[in-house]
């Protein structure tokens, strides 16, 4: 702290020590008396030396890394004119290293939330799939609706009855059987009655 002390004013060395006896004398709670002290240390001081003793204090009291997690671009910009100043590298090394690992740190966590997503993804896409896969399988296909006259020709044609067969005992013309058989054949998507007996699974009544 020497070093930094012999290069202040003693204009701005005072006005901080008057501000941090007046700090301890008044009656504030340890919160209040922290978020006095990082607006100090953040806004009220303009001497790049000051500023740098002010976050040394808020290292010895341990304040420092959660206000660097609250005000990250505030320390980045600040590491910046440190950089570009006449101040000794090794007076705010222990600020860059600071800044370094907390910047690692919350990449790290970044990277870590983002795989545990890109897993959470998966799992939820797996999922929906085998859901679908088991609700497909244990669906029963859908038949095409075919009329009450149509069932009942498909019906004897599953009986194994002939067209003329099936006219007499609807009591309808050859030619209008033909007509229903074609209708069947075209809605359950066959070409003749061996294939309507292989498609079905059994005979309706």
């Amino acid at each position: 702290m020497d070093s930094i002390h012999s290069g202040l004013s003693s204009l701005e060395w005072r006005k901080f020590k008057k501000f941090e006896e007046a700090l301890l004398a008044a009656e504030l709670s340890e919160r209040e008396s922290e978020n006095e002290l990082t607006v100090y240390a953040r806004d009220s001081l303009k001497i790049l030396k000051v500023k740098l003793m002010a976050i040394k204090v808020l290292e010895e009291k341990n304040l420092l890394n959660r206000d660097i997690a609250e005000n990250p671009s505030y320390y980045t910009a600040l590491m910046e004119e440190f950089k570009g100043s006449n101040i000794p590298s090794s007076e705010y090394l222990f600020l860059e290293e600071k800044l370094a690992y907390i910047n690692q740190e919350t990449l790290r966590q970044r990277l870590q939330w983002s795989t545990w997503s890109n897993i959470g993804l998966v799992i939820i896409v797996v999922l929906l799939a085998y859901i679908t896969f088991r609700l497909g399988k244990g669906r029963k296909p859908i038949l095409p609706q075919l009329s009450k006259q149509e069932t009942l020709v498909r019906n004897l044609i599953l009986q194994g009855k002939s067209n003329k067969e099936i006219a007499a005992e609807l009591f309808i013309s050859l030619s209008t059987v033909k007509s229903h058989i074609t209708n069947i054949y075209s809605k359950l998507n066959v070409v003749n009655r061996q294939e309507l007996l292989k498609k079905s699974p059994g005979t309706s009544t």
